[in-house]
């Protein structure tokens, strides 16, 4: 059996803070998305969506000793 995920990890001061994780269906990914740009937003985002969405591509977003990631895993 192989487990596949989507994670959004959001990073403080060199500490995990949190790992989401959502299915890799469309819904998910789209959940997935969502979490990582709420968590720039609240975090100090100050830009355009469209500027958002490349960090979204790029699955990466730091502000200070801040940083949020989206990857994908997947374990057998």
């Amino acid at each position: 059996m192989q487990i596949k995920a989507i994670n959004v990890t959001e990073i403080s001061f060199d500490s995990v803070v949190a790992v989401h994780s959502f299915s890799t269906d469309p819904e998910g990914v789209k959940e997935a998305e969502e979490k990582f740009k709420g968590m720039a937003r609240g975090n100090g985002w100050v830009g355009t969506e469209d500027e958002l969405e490349e960090r979204v591509e790029d699955g990466y977003w730091e502000q200070g000793d801040y940083q949020v990631f989206l990857t994908w895993s997947e374990w057998a």
